[in-house]
């Protein structure tokens, strides 16, 4: 494998670099060679390097194809890292969250030998991959390959923003980070639809459980369909949001498993394997079959064609999301990788007969059925965790990505419609919706909304900060004042949760964070509550600009002194994440965001910041330090601690640590983007890691908006400031696109003689304030206490500095 950071195209087809023929067990080698030759005992397989991750749909062109039969069969394995091609299924599968990728990460294509050329076009795109497997399975067969590729599902965004320095390391970290937004984030339908809605009925195929959205919260009830299967089988689920009771049918064997779980096979959250029930031989596969399911508390009774075919008791099912109830949730449709069935006549009552949902699943619901179910396109252009999973909207994800999307691409139509789908989801009391599948409808009616939208407090509560971060960069007061009654809604359900020291203490399904598997923090969790107090700021400022009264600072002031007083650690000087956690756990992201916010300041401690190792994020914290994890998401809070505190070379230390693995293009991870996750070692944390995470991409606003100091003082860019931090660069150059024009800086330094100047460009408009670095003057003598206001008119201003 080589180093590369550029796509090879032919045509709108972009092509792979390398290949290796896995039969010479030879390296990889330039591609020349697209042949695939197997024996008449075993199969055979090449692996295709596209050089960093790519994305579209797979497209294969045959030259020629021989077999003894009629029908050739190969399978295409996909993966971001260099480990996950030689997976079973890639660097998958992703259950968790949405449909909006291909699940399993593996596919199937036959057809007919023949000598003429053909195109093959895979069913779904692969919005991610780096390494591309070709598996020939028909024993004595030959496909020639004139072009195998990806074609775009989108046209390339314009970058409308720039950043370098005199560290091509860190030019290099922003560049990708601009990639890995570019990459996360989508315009309006662009995700194909996943399930095909027919005259007969509508065809699901082997992939994620799509729940419907209607049903989240059912508990006891009866569960009725029709299911013809078209190939392999055909399964459905019951208490399913994203986790629940699955039904595997399998024509083959004639029998149906019953798996407790995000599917039927162990992922990052085990599956159990409770039932497998022979099916009576009268019943026939091939035709139409009457599926019933009846669910009682933690019981239920499945039964085929009126006959009864088995029943599970002591059910206990704790939904992943939501905070519904246990063995709660609705049904769900779904399947094995090589299942496709036919579905009609959905009907689900309560156990007095009252209808709760009815759909034929024929053409005519066709946009019903892909909004309730989640499978049809999305409405809204928007930003997503990850490139290949979970392709779902996070408010936390969001408070990074608005921010590094301001910095780089100004897709403003993303954030606003992020923005549009979570606040359209909250419960009666004020819960915020703060995740949501891209393929789902906004929610509207009075009706609760489905639980798969609530994932945790605080993501809520950064949602509202990311909220005013976009008002801030666009000067949209509309979307705002539409919103307001919601995000004062938000403050007074998490105002329900405020014990006696005034700290919020929210049950824990409320309590989870960025690393679930860590589970919730029980007690007063520290994330919660600074996130709530930076909510109270960003209301204050909201306020402020609407003309509402404002009554969110004092909150904040209050909150801040009960933070200080309860879960601050004079002693250790750490901030607990959480009162009921050790003092001596240092959780790297809350003591950084909250150094950033200014409460008890508690400097970064050596234990992340500086050393030759990457930076643990849970340090002697029980259930979350079992196994170390580097996070770029809670290593952006750290980075922006050390800026908000002057100190430029600590926090371009911990960038160049954490993403300079990452933009390490000679190994066989690098992606050409950032990643979700780390191992302390620099490979990615899981096979099914992301390689191309929005959560990640800090560096991205953290570089433009510290180094060259830019950031907005008034809404929309009114009023903006230059006020860097230094950090042993003698040259930074930032250019933003702004709703009120381009704007520039130049920053150069002179270390050693102590001198500098700082050029900015201002937009016709706009008011600049330029501060000096700390430490630093302004020669002028124009400049009034320490500080020189340029009124915009599109020309160039050379201010000049000096070290005191």
């Amino acid at each position: 494998m080589g180093s590369w950071s550029e796509s090879t195209f032919v045509g709108d087809l972009v092509l792979p670099l390398c290949v290796q023929h896995e039969a010479k067990r030879g390296a990889f080698e330039p591609l020349a060679d697209l042949t695939i030759l197997t024996n008449h005992k075993s199969s055979s397989a090449i692996v295709l390097d596209y050089g960093r991750c790519e994305g579209g749909l797979p497209e294969f062109r045959i030259l020629s194809a021989k077999a003894d039969g009629d029908l050739i069969e190969f399978d295409v394995v996909y993966s971001e890292g260099e480990d996950g091609v030689h997976h079973e299924n890639g660097d998958g599968p992703f259950f968790l969250f949405s449909n909006a990728m291909n699940t399993y990460r593996r596919e199937n294509h036959s057809f007919k030998a023949t000598q003429a050329p053909i195109t093959l076009l895979s069913r779904y795109t692969q919005q991610s991959q780096r390494f591309q497997k070709i598996i020939l399975k028909s024993p004595n067969s030959s496909i020639t390959f004139s072009a195998i590729g990806l074609r775009p599902s989108c046209e390339s965004v314009s970058v409308k923003c720039s950043f370098s320095c005199s560290d091509p390391l860190l030019n290099k970290i922003y560049s990708e980070g601009v990639r890995t937004v570019e990459m996360c984030t989508l315009t309006a339908k662009e995700t194909p639809e996943v399930w095909e809605v027919t005259r007969e009925g509508t065809r699901v195929f082997g992939q994620h459980w799509s729940p419907c959205r209607q049903g989240t919260r059912w508990g006891d009830v009866v569960v009725q369909f029709e299911v013809r299967i078209e190939q392999g089988g055909a399964s459905w689920g019951v208490h399913m949001v994203a986790n629940g009771i699955i039904f595997c049918l399998d024509a083959e064997k004639g029998s149906i498993d019953v798996f407790e779980g995000l599917s039927h096979l162990n992922t990052v959250f085990p599956t159990k394997l409770h039932a497998c029930w022979t099916l009576p031989e009268e019943i026939r596969l091939n035709e139409w079959i009457a599926v019933e399911v009846e669910t009682i508390g933690g019981s239920l009774v499945l039964k085929i064609n009126g006959s009864y075919a088995g029943k599970l008791h002591e059910l206990n099912v704790h939904p992943l999301l939501g905070g519904a109830a246990n063995n709660q949730g609705s049904v769900a449709f779904g399947g094995p990788n090589h299942f496709i069935a036919l579905y009609r006549n959905l009907l689900v009552t309560s156990l007095s007969g009252q209808t709760l949902y009815e759909n034929d699943f024929l053409l005519d619901n066709k946009e019903r059925t892909q909004a309730d179910f989640q499978v049809g396109t999305n409405n809204l252009a928007c930003t997503i965790d990850g490139a290949k999973r979970d392709r779902a909207v996070f408010g936390g994800d969001l408070y990074v990505m608005g921010r590094s999307t301001y910095y780089s691409t100004l897709n403003i139509e993303a954030i606003a419609g992020s923005i549009t789908l979570l606040t359209s989801h909250q419960t009666p009391d004020g819960y915020l919706g703060n995740l949501c599948p891209v393929q789902a409808p906004c929610h509207i009616g009075p009706d609760n909304p489905p639980t798969y939208a609530f994932y945790s407090l605080s993501y809520a509560l950064l949602l509202l900060v990311a909220i005013k971060d976009y008002w801030l960069h666009t000067g949209d007061e509309y979307l705002v004042s539409c919103l307001w009654e919601k995000l004062d809604k938000l403050i007074g359900f998490a105002e329900h949760w405020i014990d006696a020291r005034g700290l919020i203490v929210a049950p824990p399904p409320f309590q989870m964070d960025w690393f679930p598997l860590g589970g919730p923090v029980f007690g007063a969790s520290t994330k919660i509550n600074l996130a709530y107090y930076e909510a109270l700021k960003s209301l204050a400022q909201l306020a402020k600009a609407l003309g509402k009264d404002n009554t969110y600072t004092i909150r904040a002031s209050r909150l801040k002194d009960s933070i200080t007083s309860n879960l601050w650690d004079s002693e250790t000087r750490i901030m607990k994440m959480g009162d009921m956690l050790p003092p001596t756990g240092i959780s790297q992201d809350i003591n950084s965001y909250a150094a950033t916010l200014g409460i008890a300041a508690p400097p970064l401690s050596s234990d992340y910041t500086s050393g030759d190792g990457l930076p643990i994020a849970y340090i002697n914290i029980p259930g979350f330090d079992r196994v170390p994890v580097v996070s770029p998401y809670a290593s952006g809070f750290a980075a922006e601690a050390s800026f908000t505190q002057s100190n430029g070379p600590a926090a371009l230390s911990l960038i160049r640590k954490v993403w300079g693995v990452m933009a390490d293009s000679s190994s066989g991870n690098y992606s050409g983007a950032h990643w979700e996750a780390l191992k302390p070692d620099g490979t990615p944390w899981g096979h099914d890691t992301s390689l191309v995470h929005g959560w990640s991409t800090w560096p991205v606003f953290l570089l433009p908006r510290y180094l060259a100091g830019i950031a907005p003082l008034e809404a929309g860019w009114k009023r903006w400031a230059v006020k860097p931090v230094l950090a042993a660069l003698s040259a930074v150059d930032a250019e933003l696109e702004t709703v009120r024009g381009k704007l520039g800086v130049k920053l150069r330094i002179e270390n050693e003689a102590h001198k500098g100047c700082i050029t900015v460009n201002v937009p016709a408009g706009t008011t600049c304030e330029v501060i000096p670095p700390a430490g630093w003057k302004i020669e002028q003598t124009e400049a009034v206490n320490n500080l020189i206001i340029v009124e915009g008119n599109d020309a160039s201003v050379d201010i000049v500095i000096a070290k005191i």
